[in-house]
């Protein structure tokens, strides 16, 4: 009944039904064939899974990104990139950079980044004559950073599905453990455009147009201080920081920008609940599969099978990367955090690899797959905004996705990248 299960699901994905009936198939098929036969079962792991206060962080942390995506912030962010970075060689392309990386930390978004960022952008780096390849390749992969750095909706999801008693893992620890990792990725972007377009014009740095541009921009970049600071003073929680952001993105949007008027807000807040709604509800489902596999140790034997064809953390690191960069070419970041992590994670845990460690080469791993066919999201959003045929836009971020493959083996093999803040910030 195990290959029966399996062969239905997989039907279903290639006739592309929605994931939540996918993984309600699996679960209801392994809880009824598998398990004790007893489905009440999983109505009350879904009802346990809404009580996960955590779980309240995501939909705030959706309004957040909408009401500030639907103002001014992105126009403010690219001018306070422009400002601080635009003297050096390609200042353009390392402008678009760090463009993504505040947008990443407002909106925690992959695909919105590239939008709000790249509609801007691209005609600018046309502009200025820079290759078009580069400057598509260049776009699409900056905005990949929108799920490693914080607030992230993916590390929310992966603490409340992975997390165990032995191996709990903070939310808070995961938005922390993100800022290195994302920022070494967003440096040596900037290291590949420094090189390769240094002939291209660059700005002279002028104090006053960078304080200008900062004093415009503050409110949006004072967001993850504000957020990260909030969490680790022991202010508030991290699901009280989601509900600050909203209450702040509403204020600065509507009452200091005044790029938003009140009666926009209806048509955000219903925006929001679509998104919300879809998620939710995959979410509690995979949970109850998850609660299923832990009840059957499924875990445990997976662990114990993989310790039998490998004896080392280091072997064990290649092959979870292997696997999970092929993964990542079939699967979405939030399927394969619901579906595979919380069989992943424990293993790891097994091997010696701190979880949030492991969760960061997990995040890692699938922010390079929005940059891989068959089902990069990103190449499809840039193929969309920039009007350009899917293989032009696959062969445009091909240096960009080496880069990152360069920056996930550091990740990997050292940990310290990702744990040090948190280390830090623990004392």
């Amino acid at each position: 009944m195990g290959y029966v299960i399996v062969l239905v699901a997989l039907i279903c994905i290639i006739l592309g039904t929605p994931l939540f009936t996918v993984l309600g198939i699996i679960t209801l098929g392994c809880l009824y064939f598998l398990g004790d036969g007893i489905l009440t079962e999983m109505i009350a792991d879904m009802f346990n899974a809404v009580n996960k206060d955590v779980l309240l962080a995501i939909p705030f942390f959706i309004i957040a990104g909408q009401i500030m995506t639907s103002g001014s912030i992105a126009r403010r962010l690219v001018e306070v990139a422009k400002s601080l970075v635009g003297w050096m060689p390609g200042g353009l392309a390392v402008t678009a950079i760090f463009a993504c990386l505040f947008f990443a930390a407002i909106s925690g978004s992959s695909p919105v980044t590239v939008i709000a960022i790249g509609t801007m952008m691209f005609p600018a780096l046309m502009k200025e004559q820079y290759k078009e390849n580069f400057s598509i390749g260049l776009i699409t992969s900056a905005g990949s950073l929108g799920i490693l750095i914080p607030p992230s909706i993916p590390m929310i999801i992966y603490a409340i599905v992975v997390s165990t008693s032995i191996a709990p893992i903070s939310v808070a620890d995961l938005f922390i453990a993100g800022i290195l990792p994302g920022l070494l990725i967003g440096l040596l972007f900037a290291v590949y455009a420094v090189i390769t377009q240094r002939r291209h014009y660059r700005e002279q740095f002028e104090p006053k147009k960078f304080f200008r541009a900062f004093s415009q921009g503050i409110w949006a970049l004072f967001l993850p201080v504000l957020i990260l600071g909030g969490i680790y003073g022991g202010f508030f929680t991290p699901t009280e920081a989601a509900a600050v952001a909203v209450v702040y993105a509403f204020v600065v949007e509507v009452f200091i920008h005044r790029e938003l008027k009140i009666s926009q807000i209806p048509g955000i807040f219903i925006q929001g609940s679509i998104v919300m709604g879809t998620l939710f509800l995959i979410i509690v489902i995979a949970i109850s599969f998850n609660q299923f596999l832990a009840l059957e140790r499924i875990p445990f034997h997976a662990a114990e099978w993989l310790t039998n064809f490998v004896d080392s953390k280091i072997l064990f690191l290649i092959l979870v990367n292997i696997f999970l960069l092929i993964l990542g070419c079939f699967m979405d970041i939030m399927s394969a955090i619901l579906i595979v992590g919380p069989l992943l994670g424990p293993i790891a845990v097994e091997f010696g690899i701190h979880p949030v460690h492991f969760a960061i080469i997990f995040i890692v791993n699938m922010e390079i797959g929005y940059l891989t066919p068959p089902l990069g999201l990103n190449l499809y959003v840039s193929s969309s905004i920039f009007q350009k045929r899917i293989g032009h836009v696959i062969m445009s971020t091909v240096p960009f996705t080496v880069i990152m493959l360069i920056a996930l083996i550091l990740i990997t093999y050292v940990p310290q990248i990702s744990l040090t803040l948190v280390e830090l910030f623990r004392r």
